[in-house]
């Protein structure tokens, strides 16, 4: 059917379903879903309304208000409301597009909490599983498919398992991610200390192996090959603007001996330290040279420079 709600464009559709006695006895049952496209005049401002509701944003933005707090939506996030409760949702910017169902059961509020235990928003990448199993949803009322409720339950259980699953997978990567960028944090500020795998590992409380496994995943370095980048980074920085002399670059960089530096670096930069910086200063030199340096177009007409100088006096 065509929906009135105010701010819902042409080509928006919704769809109800009456559940029968038996219906309601199943893990789940649809109450209303639906495809809407909508300007920034759609909103939906409740006390209460006696279901929950799956909400996928495919384009656009919006805000979506539970428990007093406002968070923004955008592009690819699902939202999973408690309609009992108070709520608020809109369209903001360009308007949005939503894909969306209202749903009951026994076992709804149970799989809600499982599924909003982080919060109603659920940002996450590879949630096609989750979407597909909305528009599976959606085919069937668009088709006119009679489907049993057994079924209908089935596809909302399969629904919401996907979302609970790839949010779940989202926080267990996002977590990952953040144990490495604390060793990367952790290498910045010891760098002159004695850092191993070992270390950044039982700090992670992983296996070293498996530390290596995820440090390389999200960096495409090992965890040695980074250190030893980072280093010699540093050291490329006080060979150019400190007096340091080689040796004490080499500890303050965390190398264990000035020939264990040498020889990381000549393999890295294909010269030694000694050489980097004297090519460092040579060019310093050089520019230096170049900016005192009259134009040349100056010394080949010294008439003109005298003319430009006694135009210039007062």
């Amino acid at each position: 059917m065509k929906p009135h709600d105010i701010g819902t464009l042409p080509g928006s559709v919704l769809y109800a379903h009456i559940p029968s006695a038996a219906g309601k006895e199943l893990a789940f049952y649809p109450v209303y879903l639906g495809h809407y496209m909508c300007d920034t005049s759609y909103c939906v401002d409740r006390r209460t309304f006696d279901c929950f509701m799956l909400m996928y944003i495919t384009h656009g933005t919006g805000y979506v208000e539970t428990e007093g707090r406002r968070r923004t939506l955008q592009e690819g996030d699902i939202v999973v409301l408690d309609c009992y409760a108070p709520h608020r949702y809109a369209a903001t910017g360009d308007g949005w597009e939503i894909e969306w169902i209202h749903f009951d059961g026994p076992m709804a509020r149970h799989y809600y909490e499982l599924a909003a235990k982080n919060g109603c928003v659920l940002r996450m990448a590879g949630h096609y599983a989750a979407t597909h199993s909305l528009r599976k949803l959606l085919t069937l009322y668009k088709d006119r498919v009679p489907a049993p409720e057994l079924r209908l339950s089935k596809y909302i259980t399969d629904l919401l398992t996907d979302v609970i699953l790839c949010a779940e997978e989202s926080r267990g990567q996002a977590q990952q991610s953040a144990v490495v960028e604390e060793s990367i944090r952790y290498i910045s500020d010891h760098l002159d200390r004695d850092i191993s795998v070992e270390l950044l590992a039982r700090q992670a409380m992983l296996s070293p192996f498996y530390f290596s496994r995820l440090f390389k995943r999200e960096t495409g370095f090992t965890p040695h090959r980074y250190l030893v980048m980072v280093r010699l980074d540093y050291s490329r920085y006080l060979l150019r603007s400190s007096p340091l002399t080689v040796k004490e670059v080499a500890f303050r960089c965390g190398f264990n001996s000035e020939s264990h530096f040498c020889t990381c670096f000549r393999q890295q930069l294909g010269m030694t330290p000694q050489k980097y910086r004297d090519e460092q200063q040579h060019r310093a030199q050089q520019r230096g040279r170049a900016a005192g340096r009259v134009p040349s177009c100056f010394l080949c007409r010294p008439a003109l420079l005298v003319g430009v100088i006694r135009r210039r006096s007062p």
